[in-house]
């Protein structure tokens, strides 16, 4: 051989060995494979019989299905059962025997079997007070004519009672002369601007509380008035060219308004509005004096003659003073 072949020869040899001892290395580093081994004894499992020979139920417990209405088990026991009583509070301990066979227990008639059931407890229940003769039974404060400006229909009663006579017919005459004066006071104070306006509305709320009210006078010199309720009356819905005129007649620049509403907003501006009819009574007439009502009323006050010529009774009714003391009486003269 000539040294070119054996210099091959041994490169490889060398290179084979080198590969060898790699792969062994590499073999030998890979992970373990866990493995679990089951041992299974013969009959661990039960199986059906091998031969017809056999009985297929056998080793089977004879005897009723467990749980069953015939398993006597948790009864029919030689070792005594252990059971835990729950007693409530407040209940004092049963004597009763322990839980025995039903065929055990001696049988007792209706009559003298004892009621088998934990000791009463008495509650005594009072009945719930009658809020009407709770109400009666207390003093009646004297009706509030705030409540009957604001439209109460209870003060509207209460104050008929006091002033009217028990027949219909005096009744009937009382309503109507005050439900007159209710109106003619309501429509004198949307006059003068008397109207809370709705807190959280935009427009509203850009101004004081005087600065409304002067614009609520400025529409109604227009025509445009509030109807009392949470509309304008008749239906007369401003314009923007109305609602500008209104500020600029109470000394506002109405470019300078930010929050100016819409078509649709105009007409929902007295949503949620209420007549503040008793607050102009307190102002020009605190101790309801017939003649600053009707100073108060002006021109209103002339369609209300028949209630003032009775008005003191109203006055005492209310809880005013009343000098002249006149008896309770019918308003037509009775």
């Amino acid at each position: 051989m000539i040294p070119s072949e054996l210099a091959s020869l041994a490169l490889g040899l060398v290179l084979g060995i080198a590969t060898g001892a790699a792969i062994v290395v590499i073999s030998g580093s890979r992970h373990p494979t866990h493995e679990i081994r089951l041992t299974v004894t013969r009959d661990a499992v039960p199986r059906r019989a091998s031969t017809l020979a056999a009985d297929a139920f056998a080793g089977l417990h004879d005897g009723p299905a467990p749980g069953g209405p015939g398993d006597r088990r948790s009864i029919d026991r030689d070792m005594p059962i252990t059971r835990t009583i729950v007693r409530s509070p407040g209940v004092a301990p049963s004597t009763a025997r322990p839980f025995e066979s039903p065929a055990a227990r001696p049988l007792e008639s209706p009559a003298t079997a004892p009621f088998a059931s934990p000791a009463a407890v008495a509650i005594a229940i009072e009945p719930e007070p009658d809020p009407l003769l709770a109400e009666l039974a207390l003093p009646l404060d004297p009706p509030s004519l705030q409540l009957v400006l604001a439209g109460d229909h209870r003060a509207m009663r209460r104050l008929l009672d006091a002033v009217a006579a028990p027949d219909g017919d005096s009744r009937r005459a009382w309503e109507e002369l005050l439900t007159g004066f209710v109106e003619s006071v309501r429509e004198r104070s949307i006059d003068l601007g008397l109207v809370d306006l709705p807190m959280g509305n935009p427009f509203w709320d850009t101004f004081t509380v005087d600065q409304c009210r002067e614009i609520v006078v400025a529409l109604a010199s227009m025509g445009r008035r509030f109807d009392g309720i949470e509309g304008w009356a008749d239906g007369v819905v401003p314009t923007y060219r109305d609602l500008s005129q209104a500020l600029a007649d109470s000394g506002i620049e109405p470019r300078r308004v930010r929050a100016w509403p819409n078509s649709a907003e105009i007409a929902e501006l007295f949503r949620g509005a209420r007549v503040a009819a008793g607050e102009g009574i307190a102002r020009w007439a605190p101790t309801l004096e017939p003649a600053a009502l009707q100073a108060f009323l002006a021109e209103r006050a002339t369609r209300l003659e028949p209630l003032w010529a009775v008005w003191d009774v109203v006055r005492r009714a209310v809880g005013a003073d009343d000098a002249a003391g006149h008896p309770i009486g019918d308003p037509a003269g009775g």
